[in-house]
């Protein structure tokens, strides 16, 4: 193993280094109004988001307890949609929300997004 230098860093060998897969899709040096879905823009697209070009959690070090996780949060949500009636916050209409994310390790929302719950007794 050798070292590398990456845009002016020297990496040892044997560094573990992470993609910061946000900041990529977000970058306007490569996407064209990056904030806007545009699901459109991949349509005559030479890449393969299959996971050819960049493939996120696939192969042979997928985690193994993916599908659990997965299939949990669907239960989970799938309950909690089930069970209450959801609301904006007197006053706020869907099309103002800020939907806006922040970076970093996990992606979240910029701003908070605030729902009311109430519970259905029709269910």
């Amino acid at each position: 193993m050798t070292y590398v230098n990456l845009m002016g860093y020297d990496i040892e060998p044997e560094t573990m280094v992470l993609i910061n897969a946000w900041a990529v899709g977000w970058d306007p040096a490569y996407w064209s109004e990056p904030e806007k879905f545009m699901p459109e823009r991949f349509l005559d697209s030479s890449v393969d988001f299959r996971g050819f070009d960049f493939q996120l959690m696939g192969g042979r070090r997928v985690c193994p307890g993916l599908g659990f996780g997965v299939s949990s949060i669907e239960h989970i949500v799938a309950n909690l949609m089930h069970k209450f009636d959801w609301a904006l916050p007197d006053g706020a209409k869907g099309e103002e929300l800020d939907m806006m994310e922040r970076p970093g390790f996990s992606i979240a929302r910029k701003n908070p997004l605030i729902v009311v719950a109430t519970q259905c007794y029709i269910c």
